[in-house]
Parts: structure tokens; sequence; C-alpha cells
């Protein structure tokens, strides 16, 4: 299976043509990369309406936490095409290749090499779901998506350099939260890692249709304890007592899935009428 890099159809420095072999000039169709901030079940976290003043408040006991932007960095993402080949092994993406062909992460791809320019997404704080990326692909036939999010590090690939000029925030950072805990305050950075897979079950047909893929990213449990209990994210910080409790909670809390209507619903699900 081969894979055509995502972020190149945002119509930067490279060509259609570039990004794999097996890709054809021709017809295609728009597709949008969405997110949505929807609180897990029986989660006490409200979202405003989209308005001037929207946030994401969660309170448990006496504490209230308040989030009023979340940003996540989207480092490395593809679509995987079909029954595709491509002429090359070489690595691809925002990832440095090590000597063996294999990227950072140890994986190996089969498609030629693209480095891309990584992207700030910020991920909403209402109800609404946002459209973020709005791109055109060829017509085809897709089996997956996969991206990643994670720190952009200096050297990792194409765009680095020029991704770290712009968002000097972002250095080694792939998440960052403003927001104020019980009326304090606080910026939350961190370096979680999390990839990001839909498979095409039966594969995407990309034809004349608008096409949508929402990311659904629960906020409401980033800064809990395991036993429910907020946290303050000032503890969550680097070398905080609960750096690796927020950071593995933000790991778990993305899902990808086929969404044409932007509701905010698989729409798999949908269909089945749940």
């Amino acid at each position: 299976m081969s894979s055509i890099r995502f972020l190149c159809l945002l119509g930067a420095a490279v060509s259609m043509a570039a990004c794999a072999d097996s890709i054809k000039p021709g017809a295609s169709t728009p597709l949008s990369l969405s997110f949505a901030t929807a609180p897990s079940t029986g989660a006490s976290a409200s979202l405003s309406p989209a308005s001037p003043q929207f946030d994401v408040t969660t309170t448990e006991g006496a504490n209230t936490l308040v989030i009023t932007k979340a940003q996540v960095v989207v480092a490395r993402a593809e679509l995987q095409l079909s029954g595709a080949t491509c002429a090359s092994e070489a690595d691809a993406g925002d990832d440095a290749t090590e000597a063996n062909g294999a990227n950072r992460d140890g994986e190996h791809t089969d498609c030629e090499s693209l480095e891309l320019a990584p992207s700030v997404v910020d991920v909403p704080v209402t109800s609404a779901v946002v459209s973020t990326l709005n791109v055109m692909i060829p017509a085809g036939t897709y089996s997956a998506l996969e991206a990643k999010i994670r720190p952009v590090r200096a050297n990792s690939g194409h765009g680095s350099a020029a991704f770290l000029t712009a968002n000097p925030t972002f250095a080694g950072v792939s998440v960052r939260v403003e927001g104020t805990y019980n009326g304090t305050t606080f910026v939350y950075t961190g370096t979680p890692e999390a990839k990001l897979e839909i498979e095409f079950s039966p594969p995407m047909v990309v034809g004349a249709s608008p096409l949508n893929l929402t990311v659904n990213v629960d906020i409401s449990t980033w800064f809990r304890s395991a036993s429910g209990a907020l946290i303050d994210p000032a503890t969550a910080n680097a070398s905080g007592a609960n750096a690796e409790v927020v950071a593995s909670n933000i790991r778990r809390s993305f899902r990808a899935f086929r969404d044409d209507d932007r509701n905010g619903h698989d729409d798999i699900d949908d269909k089945r009428g749940h």
C-alpha cells in the first residue's frame, strides 16, 4: 500500500505529481479535515456556543477549569492510496530518515519521499465542528488516513526551520493550552505524541462529492486524574507532578472518523441510527 502526503495538497511548494508515482493528473474533489470538541459520556464539561467569549468549562466539586484556547501541532499526515505502488522506498514527511531507511518512529514507507511543512491547529472550544484544512485531492480510492501530533524539532525535515521561526512558542511543543484554574490564569505546554488513523471500510472512493474527515478531541479529559478529579494545569508542565498523567490523557483523547455531513458524528454510526 502506498501513500500520498496529505499536507502537500495544501498547495505548498510541491506539485501533486511528486506525491506518488501512481497518482495521475485529472479530476479532483474537495476534502476537508475538521476538528470538534465533545465531552465524553458523563463528563461534567460544558461547551459554549460560538460567541466572542467561548470556552470549555469543567467543574468538579469546588474546582473550576476553564479552557479558552487549545492548539496542537500536526507534524505529519498522509492519505493511503489503495492498490498503488511507488518507485522509491525513501522515507517521507517531516521525519528525519535514519541510515536503515526508517524514520525516527522506526517506520518504513514505500512511497517517494516528500518533506512537508507542519502546521498548528486551533482545536475548537465551542460546540461547532470547525474545518481546519480544505484541500483538493485526485480522484481515486483511498484506504486510510494517518496523521501525527508531535513536537517539531530543528532539522527534522523540510519546513521545520520555517515553522519554528514562525511559531517560536511551539519549539519542542506539541500541545499548548490557555485558560484559568479557579480563576488563576495558566498556560500549559506539553510534548504528547498521538497517532490518528482512519481506515476506510469500504475504501473511500473520491469522485465529485465533497468529503470531510473529523477529528474529535475530548478536551474535558485532559486535566483529570485517574479518579476523575480535576488537575491543576500548573502541576502538569514539564517536571510537574502531573505532567505524565496529563500527557497520557491527551494521547488518548483523539478520535478520527468520516463525517461528510459535519455533524460531529461518525457517518457509520449515523447510518446505523446510533
